[in-house]
């Protein structure tokens, strides 16, 4: 029988039988624990004669630092006696305190650890997560530094103020509509998550401001134009809208920092494509960002998420709605819905005619695709209506009507395009998603394929058809036949690139060293402090 005991000068004995061995006397380790959810990466397990050793440590995480080593007999944590305590004690002791944790622990020689002893299982609710946070802090700090800098020394000497002539407090409403959609509508759509509504709302606030940085330099510099401007800024909102988009296919599972440098890269690829190939080499119609920005947001953000692989099935259930989460992901639906028609309609406040197309359009389209979805929601679910294709798809029609607004293709058109689309979403939804899951491993989890991508494509393709029919259009770039060519050939320009940067963004990006597999995903207690 082998048996410890500290002594009361702080030594430890072990009796083993008749023999008595004695160490040296315990050490006391210190760790600085920012706030309660933070993780210190550490793991106990019971001994046979009713003490508590270490069994797990996190390599850098802040334990490991503290000098604490797996094996080592804990005697106190913060002046609390460990004796007759379990490990699940202990476990808790350490997640409840904040500020300085002080570990006094017994070191035991290496021929003692191998020893065979029985382990007590602890509940899953006691299990210890890498402490990402802490670790990721410093390089996601010093991206958003850098990202910072630049853009004030960039913006300081060569940007200025665009013409006041060029003013309207028209473009300001329309920039404040579309940050209504970006910061409130995406934000709170993106809310069904049950433990990730501060990741959701949050990280949309981040993200959305320092792509709209990015997009201000790389377009300002790829048009020659370095004006702050509200067409300028509201050129950034449509670059922050496609991240956001991406941002729906990744969110709960790509880290901050893993999503900071996506929103870069993702601004110079989104600018490339919009400025160099749709509007430049291709010169599309795309008024409403159709093919620029659900198309190129979609598929770029399915691209990344393709390479995170499988979704581990111990966070799956984290994966889930409730029913408040799902009702505050409505309140998105319908802020997003309720002003749409100002993004789709932004760039055509000094043209009435077109201004007007633009508006009547986008709401025939989502009156359109809102009653399909409940239609075919209902059908497909035996009468009941399914919360997720009533939060994404009623606003399908938005998405496919963007290319085409400007035409004068009559409300019955554009009530037709939005009912096709919301038939589409909720399709893509019912069987496309699951698929995708099962058979590739792409797990999209806010859907955004089914809402932006397959919507996207069908109004490209429409487009193809409906600049034919309106070819007398007078911003149109070419004759009837080629304006046709000129769409599909944007459409299939924009799915390559976006596919293929979204794949090279993946992996450069979301599967680094920062990436730990045993983080639980879709979980604000990971990333946001006094989380319950």
């Amino acid at each position: 029988l082998l048996r410890y005991q500290v002594q009361e000068d702080n030594t430890l004995q072990i009796t083993m039988s008749d023999t008595v061995l004695s160490f040296g006397s315990a050490s006391s380790h210190k760790i600085v624990k920012p706030s309660k959810k933070t993780i210190v990466g550490i793991a106990f397990k019971n001994e046979e004669d009713g003490g508590i050793s270490v069994a797990k440590i996190r390599d850098n995480g802040l334990a490991a630092r503290s000098g604490i080593r797996v094996g080592d007999r804990v005697q106190e944590i913060n002046g609390v006696s460990m004796e007759n305590k379990s490990s699940s004690d202990a476990a808790n002791l350490i997640r409840e305190s904040h500020g300085d944790v002080i570990i006094t622990a017994m070191s035991v020689e290496e021929i003692f650890s191998e020893m065979e002893v029985e382990e007590d299982v602890t509940e899953k609710g006691n299990k210890w997560f890498p402490d990402e946070a802490a670790l990721s802090s410093f390089p996601l700090g010093f991206v958003i530094v850098v990202l910072q800098v630049v853009a004030a020394y960039v913006i300081f000497t060569y940007f200025d103020y665009g013409s006041v002539g060029d003013f309207t407090t028209q473009q300001y409403i329309i920039y404040r509509d579309i940050m209504v959609m970006l910061l409130l509508g995406f934000g709170y759509l993106m809310t069904f998550l049950e433990k990730y509504g501060l990741g959701a709302v949050g990280f949309t606030m981040l993200l959305t401001v320092l792509n709209m940085e990015c997009n201000l330099l790389m377009e300002g510099y790829f048009t020659n134009n370095f004006t702050i401007s509200m067409d300028s800024i509201i050129n950034a909102e449509f670059s922050a809208a496609a991240l956001l988009i991406s941002f729906g296919a990744l969110i709960g599972r790509a880290s901050p920092l893993m999503m900071v440098m996506i929103s870069i890269v993702e601004a110079l690829f989104y600018a490339i494509n919009k400025v160099y190939i749709v509007f430049g080499h291709i010169n599309a119609e795309d008024v409403g960002g159709t093919i620029t920005i659900h198309m190129f947001g979609a598929y770029f953000g399915l691209a990344c998420a393709s390479t995170l692989g499988p979704l581990k099935k111990e966070f799956a259930s984290n994966n889930s709605a409730s029913r408040v989460s799902d009702v505050f992901s409505l309140i998105g639906t319908t802020l997003l819905w309720v002003y749409w028609p100002s993004f789709v309609g932004a760039t055509e406040t000094g043209v009435p005619a077109n201004e007007m197309h633009c508006l009547n359009n986008t709401i025939m389209a989502l009156i359109g695709s809102t009653g399909a979805t409940f239609l075919l929601s209902q059908y497909l679910n035996e009468g009941k209506f399914d919360a997720v294709h009533v939060q994404n798809s009623t606003l399908a029609g938005g998405v496919a009507i963007g290319a085409t607004a400007r035409l004068a293709m009559g409300p019955g058109m554009a009530f037709l395009v939005g009912s096709l689309a919301g038939l589409v979403s909720v399709l893509g939804y019912f069987y496309s998603s699951p698929f995708l899951e099962a058979k590739y491993n792409i797990f999209d989890t806010c859907g955004v394929g089914n809402l932006h991508g397959y919507p996207s494509v069908l109004g490209g393709l429409l487009s193809i058809l409906l600049v034919y029919l309106n070819s007398d259009a007078e911003f149109l770039n070419y004759a009837v036949g080629s304006q046709s060519l000129m769409q599909l050939s944007a459409v299939v320009a924009t799915l390559a690139v976006s596919i293929v940067t979204g794949l090279v963004s993946g992996l450069m990006f979301l599967r680094s060293g920062n990436y730990f597999d045993d983080v639980p995903d879709y979980d604000d207690a990971v990333w946001w402090t006094d989380v319950e």
